[in-house]
């Protein structure tokens, strides 16, 4: 998100800078020399006590100074002479034959202040519309980016589903159609439509994760939402030939979000898109004492580099090894919230095959993502 401008201060006399403590020029009225290369502790002194009430000061040196306040702020005009506010003779025996400064009566100063509240006003003004501007522009270029990598994947999933369909229609415009086809076709039509709605609640969730907390927990089987999840992109693994095993099994129950569900999904898509060489997917389920302790997604992967792999669970990041993959860098980024609101822990470990290496050289091994439940 882009930073707030910096609010422009007009000030036409001297002041008090409020990060020095030391008078700084205005815009059409210097400092005096004298101020500006010779302020001592008379004046640290001078300065402090002037800060404590409003009103007009002379300066231990005979210059004028004034403690006001402009829309709200305190500010302290100073090194400017002000006629009936200053020590004439001790100012002169200070000034500068540099110094072209005019001496200013009470009603100028008062003029001054007033058109100085009314600049800053509209330049506060001006300056707030333009930060909220900035930060409406980041939240719709923000959405927008979400909403265009959304739509890519449901336009590759509404194309699988127009081939399905189109399949199912020849199929049941067959003189002898096959019952057992036909009821294979119906059910991968059932799991890409599973994937939509999974893919518009990642949507839904990215926008909102509060969304979360909406409805309270459930008890869950969390090894069945994994092989629901199996189930439905089945359509998916067999076009690419490759299969996802599991490993143990659990029919506990656990307290969680309806959310849980998108979770396996995002893991399998995850596996399935960094899938090397069309190896199967495992997937391990760890129990401890009767409870699930452990999910262990793992696949054989031309792995990140060290460095990255703590940042796999950042939005947006994506490694060396995947920009030649489409994708968003959300995946990960989302299964690690989703962890974050249920207390489970996201694991992200690698294990080299250095005996398999790929012509450019990169490493080839196991890529596991490990919930940690217990």
């Amino acid at each position: 998100m882009n930073k707030p401008k910096k609010i422009l201060k007009l000030n036409s006399l001297p002041k008090l800078s409020s990060e020095t403590n030391k008078p700084i020029n205005g815009i059409y009225e210097k400092c005096f020399k004298f101020c500006t290369n010779n302020f001592n502790s008379k004046c640290k002194e001078y300065y402090k006590n002037v800060k404590l009430k409003k009103g007009y000061y002379i300066c231990p040196y005979g210059f004028s100074s004034l403690n006001t306040e402009i829309n709200g702020k305190q500010i302290i005009y100073t090194s400017f002479e002000l006629k009936g506010k200053r020590n004439r003779s001790l100012a002169k025996k200070y000034k500068s034959k540099q110094d072209n400064k005019r001496v200013f009566s009470i009603e100028e100063l008062e003029e001054i202040i007033k058109t100085e509240e009314n600049s800053n006003s509209i330049f506060t003004a001006k300056n707030n519309i333009l930060r909220d501007y900035d930060k409406n522009t980041s939240i719709v270029e923000h959405k927008k980016e979400i909403l265009d990598d959304t739509l890519h994947e449901l336009r590759k999933l509404n194309n699988m589903l127009k081939k399905q369909a189109f399949t199912l229609k020849t199929e049941v415009g067959k003189e002898k159609s096959s019952f057992e086809i036909i009821k294979q076709l119906t059910k991968n039509i059932y799991a890409t439509t599973q994937a939509v709605s999974i893919r518009l609640n990642a949507y839904d969730f990215t926008l909102n994760p509060d969304i979360i907390e909406a409805n309270p927990k459930k008890n869950i089987g969390i090894y069945r939402k994994f092989e629901k999840a199996r189930h439905n992109i089945k359509v998916i693994t067999k076009e690419d030939d490759i299969s996802i095993d599991f490993i143990g099994n659990s029919r506990t129950f656990n307290e969680c979000y309806d959310i849980i569900e998108i979770l396996p999904y995002i893991l399998f898509d995850n596996a399935i898109k960094y899938n090397h060489d069309k190896n199967n997917i495992s997937c391990e389920f760890i129990e401890k004492n009767g409870l699930l302790e452990k999910v262990i997604v793992s696949n054989k992967a031309i792995l990140p580099s060290k460095s990255e792999i703590k940042e796999l669970t950042e939005k947006h990041f994506r490694s060396s090894i995947s920009k030649s993959t489409t994708g968003s860098g959300k995946g990960l980024y989302i299964a690690s919230l989703i962890c974050e609101y249920h207390d489970y822990e996201l694991i992200i470990e690698t294990e080299e095959e250095k005996e398999e290496k790929e012509e450019n050289n990169k490493i080839i091994g196991m890529f596991n993502v490990i919930i940690k439940i217990q």
